[in-house]
């Protein structure tokens, strides 16, 4: 028994062996046809416009067309299904988000793919930021005298989402958890338009959102920027302090856009991937076309995206289970 066991290892090293060379065969003449860039998101949000201008310029690097699948559905569940049970060729890039990857494992009583065990990290893309925004009729000017409102009428104040278990959801509770306040959770089943009208209204006190969509409504004075959730202050926005500046670390939620490929996928095509796609974030073009849109352009090796992505699980797995969150 011994002896078979130690011929089966040498076969299956010397199949590895005879593999290596192949895969970084098959690495240097990749792609030798059209990509397909899966978003499991509707045409036109954030994600789908990062999607398309990082496969526009990996289109020009490889002269081979970078073509987007859109497929929406289940919070990104059923896009995010389909990417893992792709071929692992290299022939199909996933756009991954926490929705449907670090989050959806703690939130969703069931999910029909394992992100750790199914997808391969091969580059972050970009990375942005959530702002929260309040109502101009609070008294609260800062994050200080919100904590301080919150607190003197407990259960009162109220604050906006675009569902439970999304980003904006997820950020404000982080913030309620640190600033140690409990709000009550309206959500609105929509758009973040919605909850920034109710915002302007004056129906709900606070809503975490991204950057891009809240800065025309802070600078035009139609509501509150009290905090960024960034490690320093943006650009577009230079007057609304950090979480850190505003007395309250650890707020620390991004709105980050990553880029995976089924499990399987070969190693050297996973480092070319990666290697071309650092190459595109690199570019002044694509990074100054992600900071008009409030979007910081990032890259990352596999490795330390794999890191990322662990610490980005645990951290909402901890709050998902402390806040009892759970979807069918």
């Amino acid at each position: 028994m011994a002896i078979l066991s130690a011929r089966f290892a040498v076969a299956i090293a010397l199949a590895i062996a005879a593999f290596a060379p192949l895969a970084s065969a098959q690495a240097q003449d990749f792609p030798s046809r059209p990509v397909r860039f899966v978003v499991p998101y509707a045409a036109g949000g954030s994600g789908d416009l990062l999607a398309r201008l990082l496969g526009d310029k990996l289109s020009k690097l490889w002269g081979q067309q970078v073509v987007i699948e859109n497929k929406p559905g289940a919070g990104g569940l059923i896009g995010t299904e389909f990417a893992a049970r792709s071929d692992p060729d290299g022939y199909t890039l996933y756009l991954g988000t926490d929705g449907p990857t670090t989050v959806a494992a703690s939130l969703h009583k069931k999910v029909p793919y394992d992100w750790k065990r199914d997808l391969a990290p091969v580059s972050m893309m970009a990375v942005g930021y959530q702002i929260m925004i309040a109502s101009p009729k609070l008294p609260a000017k800062d994050v200080k005298e919100f904590i301080a409102l919150a607190k003197q009428e407990p259960g009162k104040l109220n604050f906006a989402s675009i569902g439970i278990g999304s980003a904006p959801h997820l950020g404000a509770e982080l913030f309620n958890s640190v600033a140690g306040i409990k709000l009550i959770h309206v959500p609105y089943r929509g758009s973040s338009a919605q909850a920034i009208t109710a915002l302007i209204a004056g129906d709900v006190g606070m809503f975490f959102v991204g950057t891009s969509t809240a800065v025309p409504h802070v600078k035009g004075g139609t509501v509150r920027g009290l905090a960024v959730t960034s490690p320093k202050r943006i650009d577009s926005l230079p007057d609304v302090p950090t979480f850190a500046e505003a007395g309250v670390p650890g707020v620390d939620v991004s709105l980050w856009f990553a880029v995976l490929v089924p499990a399987a996928t070969p190693k050297p095509i996973i480092d070319k991937l990666h290697a071309d796609i650092a190459k595109v974030v690199a570019d002044p073009d694509y990074r100054k076309t992600l900071d008009a849109r409030g979007f910081e352009a990032q890259s990352s090796t596999p490795a330390e995206l794999a890191a990322f992505l662990d610490k980005d699980y645990l951290k909402f797995k901890v709050l998902i289970e402390k806040l009892g969150l759970k979807v069918e």
